[in-house]
């Protein structure tokens, strides 16, 4: 890449705007991923597991993360932080979507049996555990996503550079 200078005198208006630039440029870095990782849950990708047949009767659906109560999928956002974009699910919501995330081992107490035999889930004497499995929605949505949100994040960059000195 060749880069020609074509005004000197613009460099300390470039400086000056450019950490507003750099938020306005991670804001569109993160509303790119947060659509993409919502679009993600959406499509519900073919590797992640099934429902277990009886949350699928729960909520009269097979999609993960969509639900008819707290959806995961309304709850992911993205804010800018200094030199950083966060995108993902914050407060109290983080919790569930860390279990979704990474998956979980809960182990079975008496008052969850009980809670779960009213609700119609029969769970046998020797189960110990539930096993939440992982449905990684955050990282598959960054890891399929990486190269197009560098590029973007370059196209921004470059355009701001562009618009104040330089010709590339």
């Amino acid at each position: 890449m060749t880069i020609e200078i074509h005004d000197r005198n613009n460099i300390p208006r470039l400086l000056n705007a450019f950490p507003k630039e750099k938020e306005r440029i991670l804001r569109v870095a993160g509303a790119f991923l947060e659509g993409k990782i919502k679009e993600l849950i959406t499509e519900t990708p073919s590797e992640w597991p099934k429902l277990h047949p009886f949350t699928i009767q729960r909520k009269k659906s097979d999609k993960p993360l969509i639900d008819t109560g707290t959806h995961i999928l309304n709850r992911i956002t993205h804010k800018v932080e200094g030199d950083v974009v966060k995108v993902g699910v914050f407060g109290e919501e983080a919790l569930i979507a860390s279990v979704h995330e990474f998956g979980c081992k809960i182990r079975v107490t008496e008052k969850m049996r009980k809670f779960l035999h009213a609700q119609g889930l029969h769970l046998r004497k020797d189960t110990e555990y539930i096993t939440i499995p992982q449905r990684s929605f955050l990282r598959l949505g960054f890891d399929k996503n990486k190269e197009e949100i560098e590029r973007l994040i370059d196209k921004n960059v470059k355009a701001v550079v562009e618009k104040f000195v330089i010709k590339l």
